[in-house]
């Protein structure tokens, strides 16, 4: 892929990131989940991270899909997740 398009594709997938942070962040707080917790709720799948590794993946926006969907998991939230981002997404 040429470096324009990857600079392209960062910028498109931007959005994308934020929304997924707002959304894992939200329902952090709605549970009352801290990173702590969070860390402590994947390790019992068998998923060990750090509080500090999760804060910078979540932060960024970062981690690949099974991360997220064992992160929607953890935190015992409504099977649309996917679809309360994209609209985030759309509604930014």
């Amino acid at each position: 892929m040429d470096p324009e398009q990857s600079i392209k594709n960062r910028l498109a997938l931007e959005p994308y990131k934020l929304a997924t942070t707002r959304y894992i962040r939200s329902s952090m707080a709605l549970k009352g989940f801290k990173y702590n917790e969070l860390a402590a709720a994947l390790a019992q799948k068998g998923i060990v991270m750090t509080p500090a590794n999760l804060r910078s993946k979540v932060s960024k926006g970062m981690f690949a899909a099974d991360l997220l969907a064992a992160i929607v998991d953890a935190l015992d939230v409504s099977d649309n997740s996917i679809q309360e981002i994209i609209k985030l997404v759309k509604d930014a």
